[in-house]
C-alpha cells in the first residue's frame, strides 16, 4: 500500500500499482512471461492444422489430373474456412460462454495454459479463470483471440490462391461439373449467383453460352479458372482479412478502455485504506523536541531483555524471527495501527525492558508513521536496533539508513542477520 501510495497519484493508478507489486511479489510476472512463450506451442499447431487444411484442399483440386469438377472444388476450398467463420460469429453473437465460447480456440489456449506444470500451477488456474471473466465482461473474448484465429487462415488462403495461380498459369486444366440427379440448370445457377460478388470486385464470370455444356470444346476454361479463384479470394480470404483487422481494431480500443469497478465493495475499501494515507502525508520533517514535549527524553536504565516487535511486516513473513536469545522481555506483531502502536507503547514504558529491536519490512519505504513509532519506543529502551527482513539488498539499506540520519535516529543500529541481531540482543546492558 505505501509503494503503491508512493509511485501513482490516483486512486485507481494507485489500485493498480499495488497489484502489480502484489504480482511481483508471488512472481505472477514470470508466469505471465511463461504463459506468452507456451502460447507459441499451441498457436504452432493451429497454424499448422490451417496450413496443412489448405494445403490438402489445393492438392485435392489441382493434383489429382488435368480434369477438375468446378463445384467439387470450390466445396473443398472453401467448406472449412467457411464453417470456423461461422463458429466465430456464433461465439461473437452469443451473450455467454455457450457451446461456442467453450468451443473455441481462446477457451482452449487458456485452459491449457492453466494446466502448465510447475509449482505456480494453483495460481494458474486463479488467474485463467479471471482472464476469461474479464475478457468475457468486457466482450473481448471473441475479438482478442478471433484476430490470431483470422490471421492465421488468411496466410493459409493466401498460399491457396498462389498455389492455384501458379498452376492454372503454367498447367492445363479442363474444368468440368459432373452431376448424376441434378440438371444443366442448377449448375448454371450456382455458379452464376456464386459469380456474381467476385464479378463485381473485377473477376470475370464464365460465358452463359458455355454454362450447360463446360465439357464441350468451346467451354470457356480460363473463365472458369478465374471463377474459382475469385470466390476463394471473395468467400474466403476476402472475409478473413476483414475479420482479422476488424478483430485487432476492436480489441485495440477495448483494451484503452479498460478501467476497474471502483464501485465494487473491495476497491472501495482500499480506495479509503489511500484516503487516510494522504491525511498524513510528510510535508516537513517532524522535529523531535515536539514529540518529546519541549525537550529530548534520555532513556532510562532499562530492567533486562530485550522487546522484539514487528512493525508492519508482510503476512507471509513467519513471525518471530529466528533465533531469539534467552532473555526476552516480550515479542508482538502489529500491523502499525493507532491502538496497536499504544498498547506496545505502554507495554514498553511498564516493563522498560534494557533494547528494544525493531523488525521492518526491507523492501518498504519508512514513512513518518515508522519515525514516530520508533522515536516514542527508542525512548523507552536504552538501546534500539532495526532488523531488515526479506532479503535486504545494498540499495534497502542505503534508504533506510540516510532516512534514519535524516529523522536524526543515528543511534539506532541497523541489521540485516538475524543471527547478528540475536548477538546484539543477548548482549549486556550499555
Amino acid at each position: 500500500m505505501r509503494e503503491a501510495f508512493r509511485d501513482a497519484a490516483a486512486g485507481e493508478d494507485r489500485l493498480l500499482a499495488r497489484g502489480r507489486l502484489l504480482g511481483r511479489r508471488l512472481r505472477l510476472d514470470h508466469e505471465l512471461d511463461r504463459w506468452r512463450r507456451a502460447a507459441w506451442f499451441f498457436v504452432l499447431p493451429l497454424a499448422l492444422l490451417a496450413f496443412l487444411s489448405a494445403y490438402g484442399a489445393a492438392v485435392a483440386v489441382i493434383g489429382g489430373g488435368r480434369t477438375v469438377n468446378v463445384v467439387t472444388a470450390f466445396f473443398a476450398l472453401l467448406a472449412f474456412p467457411t464453417l470456423t467463420l461461422l463458429a466465430w460469429i456464433g461465439a461473437l453473437v452469443s451473450r455467454g460462454p455457450g457451446m461456442f465460447g467453450q468451443l473455441s480456440f481462446g477457451n482452449f489456449l487458456l485452459g491449457m495454459l492453466a494446466r502448465l506444470p510447475g509449482e505456480q500451477r494453483p495460481r494458474n488456474l486463479v488467474m485463467a479463470h479471471a482472464a476469461r471473466e474479464m475478457l468475457a465482461r468486457e466482450r473481448m473474448f471473441p475479438w482478442a483471440f478471433g484476430a490470431i484465429s483470422h490471421a492465421i487462415w488468411t496466410l493459409a488462403l493466401v498460399f491457396v490462391l498462389a498455389a492455384l495461380g501458379f498452376a492454372f498459369s503454367f498447367q492445363a486444366y479442363r474444368l468440368t461439373w459432373e452431376t448424376t440427379i441434378l440438371d444443366a440448370g442448377f449448375f448454371t445457377r450456382f455458379v452464376t449467383l456464386t459469380g456474381l460478388l467476385p464479378h463485381w470486385l473485377g473477376f470475370p464470370l464464365p460465358d452463359a453460352a458455355t454454362l450447360g455444356d463446360s465439357t464441350s470444346s468451346g467451354a470457356d476454361h480460363r473463365s472458369f479458372a478465374w471463377w474459382l479463384m475469385g470466390c476463394v479470394f471473395t468467400y474466403g480470404l476476402l472475409p478473413r482479412c476483414l475479420s482479422a483487422t476488424i478483430s485487432w481494431f476492436v480489441t485495440r480500443r477495448r483494451m484503452s478502455r479498460l478501467h476497474l469497478d471502483t464501485a465494487d465493495p473491495y476497491y472501495r475499501k482500499l480506495l479509503a485504506r489511500f484516503e487516510e494515507m494522504e491525511s498524513s502525508i510528510v510535508v516537513d520533517k517532524e522535529q523531535p523536541a515536539l514529540l518529546a514535549g519541549g525537550s529530548p527524553a534520555i532513556p532510562a536504565k532499562g530492567h533486562g531483555g530485550v522487546a522484539v516487535v514487528g512493525f508492519e511486516l508482510p503476512p507471509e513473513f513467519p513471525w518471530p524471527p529466528a533465533p531469539l536469545p534467552p532473555r526476552v522481555a516480550f515479542v508482538e506483531r502489529i500491523a502499525g495501527t493507532g491502538a496497536e502502536r499504544r498498547v506496545v507503547l505502554d507495554k514498553l514504558s511498564s516493563d522498560r525492558p534494557g533494547g528494544l529491536l525493531l523488525v521492518c519490512h526491507a523492501a518498504s519505504t519508512p514513512d513518518r508513521g515508522t519515525e514516530r513509532f520508533l522515536r516514542e519506543a527508542s525512548r523507552l529502551a536504552p538501546r534500539a536496533a532495526l532488523l531488515l527482513t526479506a532479503s535486504a539488498d545494498e540499495n534497502d539499506i542505503r534508504r533506510w539508513k540516510e532516512w534514519t540520519a535524516n529523522v536524526e535516529l543515528d543511534n539506532v543500529e541497523i541489521f540485516t542477520d538475524s543471527r547478528v541481531a540475536a548477538q546484539w540482543m543477548g548482549g549486556e546492558d550499555d
